[in-house]
């Protein structure tokens, strides 16, 4: 299993427009449908921390993420998230991948 983990920063006064496209289009229901998620959270910052919104998704294989990053729906759905935030770059709306690592597992010579 892997976790995906996309951070958001809305544009100021933004937050609640981000928060309603992700209810109105569903986006975290047809997430959890898509093949190979676990399942899918939208967080609020409640600390003012520069990241207003995160996204985190487990997931079977970093593959299955990828396939979720290039469903053409999504990609669409892209574009009118990004217009809703405060992001200095054009390069596409991607999480980090992160695998879990469990120190008592390691090999600690």
């Amino acid at each position: 299993m892997v976790r995906s983990v996309l951070t958001l920063r809305a544009t100021a006064g933004q937050a609640g427009a981000l928060e309603a496209l992700y209810a109105d289009h569903g986006v975290l229901a047809r997430a959890r449908a898509f093949p190979g998620c676990r399942g899918a959270q939208l967080l609020r910052s409640v600390d003012g921390s520069t990241a207003t919104h995160l996204v985190i998704a487990d997931w079977e294989s970093a593959a299955d993420y990828q396939r979720w990053v290039d469903d053409p729906w999504r990609d669409a759905l892209s574009g009118r998230l990004a217009a809703l935030l405060d992001k200095t770059d054009d390069g596409p709306l991607v999480g980090g991948v992160f695998e879990l690592v469990d120190p008592q597992e390691s090999d600690v010579s």
